[in-house]
């Protein structure tokens, strides 16, 4: 079985506008050619059942003032697919973090999606650690289960402009990932997309609430780095995704299959890496009838 852990549903326009970066789309290894025409939720479920993938975690984002609209618009875009699971985003500067952390719970939303370059916060500013202590009390106090992905894009305002304290770093987020034990957290893109690959492995050591996804990294790092980083972490701790529409399933699958056996993964390894882990982090219950 196949879940895809990484992937967005964006507007035309926002892909349109990172084509014209085309220093970025290059560096990163986006494969922009097409992806206008990859949008929608229609488009994105037929790709996923005609390449066996059993479900979807789609990642949204929004500015301090726009939360509650786009968590309730996620919501309402994946309510009746049987193949979606949608994350919730929160913000430092949102005045109703604790409300919307009640509605996630409500819907059974766990997953809490955060880009700091392009929200424009800092990782290491107060505010953001008490969004983090909100969230770490609702899973102390409710057993929420809520778990955190964050985009590692760095150096992102080399590409993007802003403010480089909202950048992520891997040694920001390594922080962030031992100063809260009790929030399970996802590094996207192996922990750093495109950061320098000591500081991903020396400040993203593996932790019991750490996890990684796989979306873009092996375009970018080495494959050596790429699968020194699988051993050091171990299947329990690292998740398929695709970053779609960047990507599409059948490459990508093709490309982590090759990938997980050069780290020496078992089959059962991979189907951590490609359904169970993401299964148990979203605590949804699917059909197992299918293998990797």
């Amino acid at each position: 079985m196949i879940i895809d852990g990484h992937a967005h549903l964006f507007h035309p326009k926002v892909i349109s506008n990172v084509k014209k970066k085309e220093e970025m789309v290059d560096f990163l290894g986006l494969q922009a050619d097409g992806a206008e025409d990859r949008v929608g939720v229609s488009f994105l479920e037929d790709e996923l059942r005609s390449n066996a993938v059993k479900g979807c975690f789609i990642l949204p984002t929004a500015g301090a003032k726009e939360v509650g609209k786009v968590n309730e618009s996620s919501y309402r875009t994946v309510e009746t697919s049987d193949l979606l699971y949608t994350a919730g985003t929160l913000h430092p500067e949102y005045s109703d973090n604790r409300q919307e952390l009640v509605k996630f719970k409500q819907r059974n939303i766990k997953g809490i999606k955060l880009c700091s370059f392009s929200q424009k916060f800092a990782l290491d500013d107060p505010k953001t650690f008490d969004m983090f202590d909100l969230i770490r009390q609702f899973n102390i106090t409710e057993q929420s289960g809520f778990f955190v992905i964050i985009d590692t894009l760095y150096g992102a305002d080399t590409f993007f402009g802003g403010d480089s304290e909202h950048n992520t770093t891997p040694e920001r987020l390594g922080s962030l990932v031992k100063n809260f034990p009790e929030i399970n957290f996802i590094a996207a893109h192996m922990g750093g997309l495109a950061a320098p690959f000591n500081d991903i492995r020396t400040h993203l050591c593996p932790m019991d609430n750490l996890f990684f996804d796989t979306s873009n990294a092996a375009h970018v790092l080495e494959e050596n780095q790429f699968v020194a980083l699988l051993k050091a972490h171990g299947p329990e701790h690292i998740i398929f995704g695709t970053d779609w529409p960047w990507f599409t399933h059948a490459p990508e699958i093709d490309l982590q299959h090759r990938m997980l056996a050069r780290a020496g993964y078992s089959k059962d390894d991979m189907e951590l890496v490609f359904s169970k882990n993401m299964i148990r982090l979203l605590g949804i219950a699917v059909s197992m009838d299918s293998g990797v």
